[in-house]
């Protein structure tokens, strides 16, 4: 709390007054010391050091950072000069007064003998360049030397200030001066003028990792090739920096930037082309095809899997070339003068398949299948059946008959498109089935399977027919020939012969007439024997009298009965088909 008191006294007459004046103000000066700064920021031990202030008087001790403790007096009531003691070290200072105590914003930099640097200018330059150097402990300096190579002192103007040549072959890095065997170096470097004196490889494309040789490139900012910046680089030293080509460079000088400067090799590195995309990726003969990359200026020649081409459209990263005749699938090329770039992935042209051995075999057998375009195909197929297949290279592909194929065409897909066959490959046939399974001689019979596709022969238990007719591979109609007998069916076509499991049974035609009383007669026959008729006639010796028997036949036990009146006349019979 703070209390007013009303003084009545006359304190311009009075000496007593002014006395007490000072003491009053002097005691509440004690509350309000502080420490606004102090010169120097850094100091040696032994060395002065001057804080400034207020509220200084009555002031007994100054506290450097580690509990070194000096007794002082105050200069001023705003000023106090104080040695640094031996073993302090860098941190705030402290003023004590009785048992207040107050603390410098700032540290107190503790420092050595050698030469201390605060700054330097300019902090960049080459051979000759003067330099002016900031700090303490100049005096009777006797050598100044820029990253080891000495320069030359031009002038010494105070402890606190030098000036120095940089040497001929300066080079980036560090300031030191040195007096009386003591040795300061600068925090920072002085950075010289980069040069670049060689890069390997001299020539790439696009990601080419280059290796730049040369000096001062500590700090560098950027690379670049022909203009286009470098996304990134390292600089691996003083004298060498890493980078990767970019995408958009072209043929032409590096330049690298660094504190120092610019520089610029001598010579152009060469930026070969770069294929990155091309579209449509296939195509027939005559599509026009789009290739899109790097560095396509000068461009001589276009190329199809090693198929020259014509191209027109040429940019830097772009021309347009048409799929020359004879052309296969494979990868682009692009020739420029500065080199030649390929695709890497392959553009595709239709396949075509020009033969295939052998011609027919049974599920199983190995079929090479030559022709061109066969690179990445994704199916062979038997009659529309996808086969096992390896490709060989892009003519040759190996392949096993499927299991379920059936005579037809082969075909091949590839990423360019399918290819068909014209001729079939033949599988061995195989019969399934037929019906009916029984019959007499020229009975109709329906046959099952596959492959029947050319069928050259149909045979029963070995008896051939030629009244055959192939529906589609997978069914043919034939009459049982008349001196069949019971047996397999085989069906002989291109790819072999198929034999059913079961037999046909050849049914004999048998009539049987009994005289029955009552002037009545009993006919039958067997029941298979399909598309037959009864007829009847009195005349054996006329062709022309035969009439149908129009009673329904009575069915038992595999016989067709029926009983008919007749007349003392004699009666003949018999089945026509």
């Amino acid at each position: 709390m703070i209390c007013l008191v009303e003084l009545k006294m006359n304190f311009k007459s009075s000496v007593f007054g002014i006395a007490f004046l000072a003491l009053l103000f002097g005691n509440f000066a004690g509350f309000a010391q502080s420490i606004s700064g102090f010169s120097p920021m850094f100091a040696a031990t032994n060395e002065f050091v001057q804080i400034s202030g207020s509220g200084f008087t009555g002031v007994t001790n100054v506290i450097f950072f580690n509990n070194k403790s000096v007794r002082v007096t105050p200069t001023a009531d705003n000023q106090i000069n104080v040695v640094v003691p031996f073993g302090a070290t860098t941190g705030p200072i402290q003023v004590k007064k009785g048992a207040t105590i107050v603390t410098s914003v700032d540290d107190l930099t503790i420092i050595g003998r050698e030469p201390y640097f605060t700054s330097f200018s300019p902090i960049s330059g080459s051979g000759g360049t003067i330099v002016t150097m900031n700090g303490v402990h100049f005096t009777g300096a006797t050598n100044v030397s820029f990253n080891g190579t000495n320069g030359t002192i031009t002038e010494l103007t105070t402890d606190t200030q030098i000036k120095v040549s940089a040497p001929a072959n300066v080079t980036t890095g560090p300031i030191s001066v040195t007096r009386s065997n003591f040795t300061g170096t600068t925090s920072s470097n002085f950075f010289a003028s980069p040069a670049i004196t060689s890069f390997s490889p001299s020539v790439g494309r696009s990601g080419t990792n280059v290796i730049i040789t040369g000096k001062n490139f500590i700090g560098a900012t950027f690379v670049k090739f022909n203009g286009a910046s470098a996304p990134s680089f390292t600089v691996n030293s003083n004298t060498q920096i890493t980078v990767a080509v970019p995408t958009n460079a072209s043929t032409g000088l590096i330049n690298i930037s660094a504190p120092g400067g610019q520089t610029f090799s001598s010579s152009n590195f060469v930026v070969m082309p770069s294929i990155f995309s091309f579209s449509p990726y296939f195509g027939k003969t005559g599509t026009n095809v789009t290739i899109v990359g790097a560095n396509f200026l000068g461009t001589t020649n276009v190329f199809f899997n090693g198929m020259a081409a014509s191209f027109s459209g040429v940019t830097s990263n772009q021309l347009t070339a048409i799929v020359p005749l004879n052309a296969t699938s494979g990868p682009l090329t692009v020739a420029t003068t500065n080199g030649i770039a390929v695709s890497a992935t392959n553009f595709f042209l239709p396949p075509s398949i020009t033969i295939f051995t052998p011609t027919n075999g049974a599920p199983g057998t190995n079929v090479t299948i030559t022709g061109v375009n066969f690179t990445n195909a994704t199916d062979v197929s038997f009659n529309g059946v996808s086969a096992n297949f390896g490709v060989v290279n892009n003519t040759t592909i190996t392949s096993s008959v499927p299991p379920n194929a059936t005579s037809g065409p082969i075909s091949v897909t590839a990423p360019g498109g399918t290819s068909t066959t014209v001729v079939n490959f033949y599988v061995r046939p195989t019969v399934s089935g037929f019906t009916p399974t029984a019959g007499v001689a020229g009975t109709s019979v329906t046959i099952t399977g596959g492959s029947f596709t050319n069928a050259t022969s149909v045979l029963f238990n070995g008896v051939s027919t030629t009244n055959f007719t192939v529906v589609d591979n997978s069914q043919i109609t034939v009459i049982v020939p008349t001196n069949a007998t019971t047996g397999p069916i085989s069906v002989t076509a291109p790819g072999g012969t198929g034999v059913s499991t079961g037999n046909f049974i050849v049914d004999s035609l048998t009539l049987n007439i009994k005289l029955l009383t009552n002037n009545a007669v009993s006919v039958s026959w067997t029941t298979n024997s399909t598309g037959f008729s009864l007829q009847a006639n009195t005349n054996l010796n006329s062709s022309t009298n035969w009439m149908v028997v129009t009673n329904v036949p009575v069915v038992t036990l595999g016989k067709n009965t029926i009983t008919n009146s007749t007349t003392n006349a004699a009666t003949f019979y018999r089945l026509k088909k």
